[in-house]
């Protein structure tokens, strides 16, 4: 009798440890994109991109994360610090809509505006930082024209620095999608077309390759 029970027993375990195996194998990555819609990428499967919005400024960003911001989606409550928490990759883009619209003002004092930037990125990047993730992919700025290209320089300069110093992955999108119409919506923004979008998908699947 004690000999049938052992024998279940050890079959019993040898099943839980299969179910507990394939269930690892077979899980997801949970990928999550933050920030304005240049985080988005419609080629990734399994992309939570519930925090993404064309109009995203970096205030709007270190806000929502600040004050624990929750959307209803699919009829369930979801906050953004549930959806970090949760995630094995993290995927950010955030300022473009800052830079931009100076860009676009005449008035001065721009690398104080660029700096203020940086600043309220590395505040982002502290908040984040209590999370752990597989891997977290910081997107840089792209100029779409000849123009401005010391402001760029200066700025992406700043986020790879801070990015370095929280061990994140600084994806430099400047190389491939500066000064690139085929790759931009229109050439009055920065908005990417689908070849733009598909440009970033390769980066990040070699990245994630490499890990």
């Amino acid at each position: 009798m004690k000999k049938i029970i052992l024998i279940l027993f050890l079959f019993l375990l040898c099943l839980a440890c299969y179910y507990i195996y394939k269930v690892t194998e077979d899980k997801q990555l949970d990928i999550v994109a933050i920030g304005d819609d240049i985080a988005y990428n419609p080629y990734l499967d399994n992309l939570n991109h519930d925090f993404v919005n064309k109009d995203y400024r970096i205030n709007d960003l270190l806000s929502i994360i600040n004050y624990n911001q929750e959307l209803l989606v699919g009829g369930k409550t979801e906050s953004i610090h549930k959806l970090l928490k949760n995630a094995d990759i993290l995927i950010i883009s955030i300022g473009m809509n800052d830079i931009y619209y100076k860009l676009n003002d005449s008035s001065k004092e721009i690398y104080t505006y660029l700096n203020d930037i940086i600043n309220k990125y590395n505040q982002i990047l502290q908040k984040i930082s209590k999370y752990d993730y597989q891997q977290v992919y910081i997107l840089n700025y792209y100029n779409t024209s000849n123009k401005n290209n010391d402001i760029f320089t200066y700025i992406n300069y700043k986020l790879n620095k801070i990015t370095n110093n929280y061990n994140y992955t600084y994806i430099d999108l400047s190389k491939i999608l500066s000064n690139r119409p085929q790759y931009h919506q229109n050439n009055h923004d920065f908005s990417l077309n689908s070849d733009g979008y598909y440009q970033i998908f390769k980066i990040l699947v070699e990245k994630t390759k490499k890990t």
